[in-house]
């Protein structure tokens, strides 16, 4: 669906927003607006192309505009995600080229903002097929590349300490907190389980060897790729400064891990070696274990968007039942740590 309407809001909306947006520009136009196909939840994103002159210069930017839905399974501002972005720009990091944001949602009635679009696919399905093994394999490699670039950014030196900064002490605790509040406020029930987990978490937490920009979804399916080449990691909504291993445990969720094309030993020894950065079992168990509760919380919290109709998006409305697989998952794993295997 292109909206070629020039009065619709939305349209409406994005072309005033530039002509009031794009310094010194002339003559702008937004065409081929339309939705794009996407299964996240905390963004709807939009295609256009935006043109415009500037002293007799004409350009032309092919654009996403990532619009924050109006209720789901996260809620994180759009600023800590845009800003991150525009600060890695230029890194070893590949992002989207940010260009501009409306925080407040003063143009198309919610806050958006607007990156350039860069070529490729989030699909991972294909590389699952056989045939794709090797491009599977030279993707991983990036992955594990990226990884330990974006842990070892100089994230002072960037900019990014706009960010609340934990000490190495404070990393665990930080985002127990974080998510232990999101599951007073949403929980629908008692769930003893859960205040299991949380205590338990809180009385193992580990010391962070380092503190990192940590992406907080890392994974599959959360970057492009064209060919065999990553070209942008997507979807920095959950993006915080903490312990790197955080992201390395939720890679390999079994959800989406990359395990057919990595074993996950193989993966954590090139991590190192690329990053300097020592992975200690029992930090990666902790957070392997913590990624199972923080994950039965983003369910909690579309869930509970749903219920409280706030969302009328039907993946939220199960998406209660998915936290009793998360919290199994975690306790399955308990005795591993309490054993000291």
């Amino acid at each position: 669906m292109v909206i070629s309407d020039p009065s619709s809001p939305i349209q409406r909306g994005l072309l005033q927003f530039l002509q009031e947006n794009v310094p010194g520009a002339e003559d702008v136009r937004v065409d081929n607006l339309a939705p794009i196909q996407s299964v996240g939840n905390a963004r709807q994103p939009w295609g256009f192309d935006v043109r415009w002159r500037d002293g007799g210069v004409s350009h032309h930017v092919d654009c996403v505009m990532l619009v924050k839905a109006p209720a789901g399974q996260l809620e994180t501002e759009l600023g800590p995600e845009f800003n991150v972005m525009r600060s890695l720009w230029e890194t070893g990091v590949p992002v989207p080229r940010t260009l501009w944001m409306d925080g407040e949602g003063r143009w198309i009635e919610r806050p958006f903002f607007i990156t350039e679009r860069v070529p490729g696919t989030a699909n991972f399905t294909p590389l699952r097929q056989p045939e794709a093994a090797r491009t599977a394999r030279a993707i991983t490699e990036q992955f594990v590349a990226i990884a330990a670039e974006l842990h070892t950014v100089d994230w002072k030196k960037q900019g990014v300490d706009f960010l609340e900064v934990p000490t190495r002490e404070t990393a665990a605790a930080r985002q127990i907190a974080y998510w232990e509040a999101l599951f007073l406020r949403h929980r629908m029930e008692p769930s003893p389980v859960v205040v299991h987990a949380f205590e338990w978490l809180k009385e193992h937490q580990p010391v962070a060897d380092r503190i990192s920009i940590v992406h907080g979804d890392y994974r599959f399916g959360n970057f492009l790729y064209d060919g065999n080449r990553i070209t942008a990691l997507l979807d920095w909504e959950m993006v915080h400064l903490g312990d790197p291993v955080e992201d390395l445990a939720w890679a390999y969720r079994w959800m989406w891990t990359p395990e057919p094309f990595m074993p996950l030993e193989e993966f954590l020894a090139r991590y190192t070696e690329l990053s300097g950065i020592q992975v200690r079992p029992e930090t990666l168990l902790y957070y392997r274990l913590f990624n199972e509760l923080k994950h039965a919380m983003i369910a909690l919290t579309g869930a509970r968007a749903f219920a409280d109709g706030r969302t009328r998006n039907l993946r939220m409305a199960d998406r209660v039942t998915a936290i009793t697989r998360y919290m199994l998952q975690f306790m399955d794993w308990l005795p591993d740590l309490e054993s000291g295997k």
